[in-house]
């Protein structure tokens, strides 16, 4: 956690296609997905407009967006897309995402996978 930063925080169950694993391929499997964007306090004109902090209707949608997707993707395709919502408001300036299966393996295991990364992090991954 970081100090003198807004956290927008979002938390979702969704139905995600994955297929990373033959074990996965089964059709859509619900997937816990958390999601954290800072923004430094000093860089907010007005803390009692929210949508100044961080909006987390983007990160939400951004969630949400997932489900649509026909196609099979894996989860870290799926937080990097996450990821690239998050910092497209430019207040962020880090976040974390993390993904994970609570039924996949019959509840005997349940995969997860997180991402965490500064502004400067994604902008180089985006190069």
């Amino acid at each position: 956690m970081l100090e003198n930063h807004w956290c927008a925080s979002v938390d979702a169950t969704i139905d995600l296609r994955t297929g990373c694993n033959p074990l996965e391929q089964h059709g859509p499997q619900a997937v816990i997905v958390h999601a954290d964007a800072w923004a430094p306090i000093e860089a907010v004109a007005d803390p009692h407009d929210i949508r100044q902090v961080v909006d987390y209707e983007v990160i939400f949608l951004a969630i949400r967006k997932l489900e649509g997707n026909p196609h099979s993707i894996c989860l870290e395709t799926s937080i990097l897309e996450v990821m690239d919502a998050i910092f497209s408001m430019a207040i962020v300036t880090s976040a974390y995402v993390s993904m994970h299966k609570p039924h996949v393996y019959n509840g005997q295991g349940t995969p997860a996978i997180s991402l965490s990364l500064t502004r400067e992090q994604w902008a180089k991954r985006r190069a």
